[in-house]
């Protein structure tokens, strides 16, 4: 659980410092968040084989959290997710019923944070779990690397842009990433009944 928050904390901190680490340490901004645009983004200025390495050793990181609340809490995770994303509840359903059918192998193509807790409520074996997770987030890390570097140019512009506006676009970012957290909190209030 304690990996779970944590990640999720360094997710939120680098997202909302996401202009200021693209211009100051675009491999500290993957470490931190590893979400596919920051690592399309860092293609432009970081080699590939740190890029990659950092990406998917971030993103293990990430499923490892979400294998141990599946692990610790079962069927109750998976319940927990659905209501957390009541859109994505069938969906759920869906892949539960594909990984009870394939099991680990299925993080090779998908790597998601979902089936993470899937796996870990199945009780799968840790280290075929991790094996299937690292080798999905490598190749979906290294597709988004050439995707990006393909971008090179353009994002050269806007890390340019930025570093001129860099305390302006930090604030913005943050201030977005604080807004949009207050309103998830107040729409996930809302929506749970009363005692």
């Amino acid at each position: 659980m304690g990996l779970f928050v944590a990640v999720t904390l360094a997710s939120l901190l680098g997202t909302a410092l996401a202009p200021y680490l693209l211009v100051k340490s675009p491999l500290g901004l993957v470490a931190l968040s590893p979400a596919a645009h920051h690592v399309a983004m860092a293609a432009a200025t970081v080699a590939p084989l740190p890029l990659i390495v950092v990406a998917t050793v971030r993103r293990v990181l990430t499923g490892l959290g979400a294998y141990g609340l599946g692990y610790l809490y079962g069927n109750a995770a998976i319940v927990w997710l659905e209501q957390r994303h009541p859109r994505l509840a069938r969906l759920v359903r869906w892949v539960e019923r594909v990984f009870a059918r394939v099991g680990v192998v299925l993080l090779t193509v998908a790597p998601a944070p979902t089936i993470a807790v899937l796996a870990g409520a199945a009780r799968s074996g840790l280290v075929r779990f991790l094996a299937a997770l690292t080798v999905g987030h490598a190749l979906w890390n290294t597709v988004t690397f050439y995707l990006g570097d393909t971008f090179a140019r353009r994002t050269d512009l806007l890390t340019a842009y930025l570093d001129e506006h860099l305390l302006e676009s930090t604030l913005v970012c943050v201030a977005v990433v604080v807004l949009q957290q207050a309103v998830t909190r107040l729409l996930r209030r809302k929506r749970q009944p009363a005692p």
